[in-house]
């Protein structure tokens, strides 16, 4: 099983492939872990990613952005990813596949400390473990969406690549703080790398370290960088 770090960066992608170029913030960013396979165990996660394959995760959100609230000393921000089937890996060439997915929910979760019902999340081993994710969802539904976009590009030689899509709320108790950005009908745009950490801790079983943002943007990205090149943004 290939371990990889999931590196997001919205808007920069957008900026460096020329394709946005106002009204890019990022309303939410977030860290943790990703998996993909058909939940069957002794099956490989990603890669190979095979038609019915399903791509999930788990984490906390450590930044959340105008024009959303948050309180951090009453609440603990977590996210949930579930759902994202695949439809097969596409052979690119060159050691370069490509998978487009359907369907997909994410949940930003607000669980409050003084609770009864609290509990410290832990990732576990083996996802899907249902008390580690459990222990991601418990609490009050901050923000809910559907993905109606999603595509991952992955160069199986050098274990680097991007992905891009949308993501469109439609609830949470946090909803309505969205405004303006709820007129848009593409919702939010998602784009991001995907590369190998050498220095990198992932649980047992997970594919993939995730590190990254949600951007609200009216331009959804569909132009591919190269992982290098993104990451001389970094520097």
């Amino acid at each position: 099983m290939k371990k990889f770090n999931l590196l997001v960066c919205f808007a920069l992608l957008c900026s460096a492939t020329g394709l946005a170029q106002a009204q890019s913030f990022e309303v939410l960013n977030i860290i943790g872990y990703m998996y993909e396979s058909d939940n069957t165990p002794g099956t490989p996660g990603f890669p190979p990613s095979d038609a019915g394959d399903v791509l999930a995760g788990i984490g906390f959100v450590d930044n959340i952005s105008h024009p959303l609230t948050w309180s951090t000393a009453d609440y603990e921000y977590t996210w949930v990813i579930d759902g994202l089937v695949s439809m097969g890996q596409i052979d690119l060439g060159g050691g370069v596949i490509r998978v487009y997915y359907t369907g997909g929910t994410i949940d930003i979760i607000a669980d409050r400390y003084l609770d009864p019902g609290y509990t410290m999340p832990f990732y576990g081993v083996d996802p899907p473990d249902a008390g580690a994710i459990g222990s991601f969802s418990n609490g009050d539904a901050y923000l809910s969406g559907v993905f109606t976009q999603f595509v991952l590009t992955y160069n199986t030689t050098n274990f680097s690549g991007n992905y891009q899509g949308a993501v469109t709320f439609t609830l949470g108790t946090n909803y309505g703080e969205l405004g303006d950005m709820l007129a848009n009908p593409d919702g939010m745009a998602i784009a991001g790398l995907v590369g190998v950490g050498a220095d990198s801790t992932i649980p047992e079983g997970y594919d993939c370290e995730a590190d990254g943002s949600i951007y609200y943007d009216p331009t959804i990205p569909n132009e591919d960088t190269t992982f290098s090149n993104l990451k001389n943004l970094y520097r």
